[in-house]
Formats: C-alpha cells, structure tokens, sequence
C-alpha cells in the first residue's frame, strides 16, 4: 500500500470541504429532489492501494441537484478519470416515472456534455438513463443504468451501479454499490465500494469507503467524500 503523499492529501481534503455536502441517499436516482432544494456532493480518493501509476488513479468528482418543480430535478457533475487527464462533465434533468407515492420509484434522464482529452478539443457527449429505488424500512435499494454517445468515437458507452443502503441510526448508515460498465475505449470495468456515512449536523454528511477493482490486477482505494443539502 502507498501512501498518498502529505501536500497531495491536503489538496484533494480541502478541495473536498470547499465543493461540499445531505439526504439519505447521495445521488437520489429514483427519487425527485425536493422543490428549491440544492444537494452538493464531492468525493476523492485519498489513499491508493498498490502502485500509484495503476489505472484506478484519485478521481475526484463533483455532484449537484436541485429540485426545480416537484417532478423536475436539474443537476449538474464533473469527474476526471485516466490519471485525471481526461475531464467530463454534464448538465441533467430528471423526472419520474409513474407513481410518484408508491414503494418503488422509477426515473428517467437526459445529460448533455463534453469530454475534454489533453492537447484535443471538447467531445460533444448525450447521456440517457433510467434509474430504479425501492425505500426500505431503514434503508434503500437502487437500479441506477445510463448509456453515453461519444460522438469522436460512435460508440455507446453503458454504465449500471447497484446499491444497498442501511441506516443504522440517526447518524450512521452503511452503504454497498457495485459498479459496472465500459470505459471511454470500450473495456468492461467492475468496481466494488463499500461506505460508512456519519452525520456531522442536520444536513451535512461525510463518507468514508473502500473501493476495489474486480478486474484483474487494477488496484483498491480509500475514498472520502462530502455530501449537503440545504
């Protein structure tokens, strides 16, 4: 395990208190957000396991909602990926579909945005997607599936995560997600995360997990993460 060094930790630490932070769920899918509600999240990895050049680098990123109409959510999130040399980012909207009261919750989004490659101009992206939650007694269930057209290489890139949520009390919850898809040239990628969410005050969560690649030999990370909605 290699140790991120100092200044780099600060970095990522404080970038991450600068974006901040939350509802139950961090990314709320399924569920509309809340009428003038803004919800801001931001995460990195902060600690690498294994060789600092493998492909699962720090990937930091940075989430926004808000609840425009009870059944429109705007939003808008950025993310680096490839040693943070590759830049993404989108503005979304979503609404349900169906039922808005019912035990299972279903939504569908559209995303425009670009992909931005180093010495290379912008890539136009469009994103679909379908999202699936089913609130439980203490806890959740989510479907959470898109597809990217990358209009430089034509291709379809598709994405699903699969999460289970738990809160344990009022201030801690436990979180599983497992996350598959295709990166931008078309290799299938399978990541696991495991997270432990505290309350710090109304509104405002901190994350802290473990994310392990199942493909091959790609290496695991600790992740820290900032969520609030106000």
């Amino acid at each position: 395990m290699v140790p991120v060094q100092t200044d780099e930790f600060m970095r990522v630490f404080l970038v991450s208190v600068w974006l901040t932070m939350v509802a139950k769920v961090a990314h709320s899918g399924a569920w509309a957000r809340e009428e003038g509600q803004f919800f801001i999240a931001s995460a990195s990895n902060v600690t690498l396991f294994e060789d600092i050049d493998d492909p699962m680098y720090y990937d930091p990123t940075f989430y926004a909602e808000y609840g425009l109409t009870p059944l429109v959510t705007l939003g808008a999130e950025y993310f680096t990926t490839e040693r943070d040399t590759v830049q993404t980012g989108f503005v979304f909207a979503r609404i349900p579909l169906g039922d808005t009261t019912g035990t299972d919750r279903f939504a569908a989004s559209l995303a425009f945005g670009a992909e931005i490659l180093p010495f290379e101009d912008p890539t136009p992206l469009v994103r679909g997607g379908l999202s699936w939650g089913r609130g439980l007694n203490n806890g959740w269930l989510a479907v959470d599936t898109s597809a990217t057209y990358n209009r430089a290489t034509q291709l379809f890139i598709p994405k699903a995560d699969f999460t289970w949520g738990h809160n344990l009390t009022d201030r801690w919850t436990v979180m599983f997600q497992l996350q598959t898809g295709k990166t931008n040239d078309d290799a299938d990628y399978r990541k696991i995360e495991t997270a432990v969410v505290f309350s710090v005050m109304d509104g405002m969560r901190i994350t802290f997990g473990a994310i392990q690649s199942l493909n091959g030999d790609d290496p695991g990370a600790l992740r820290l993460g900032l969520w609030q909605t106000f």
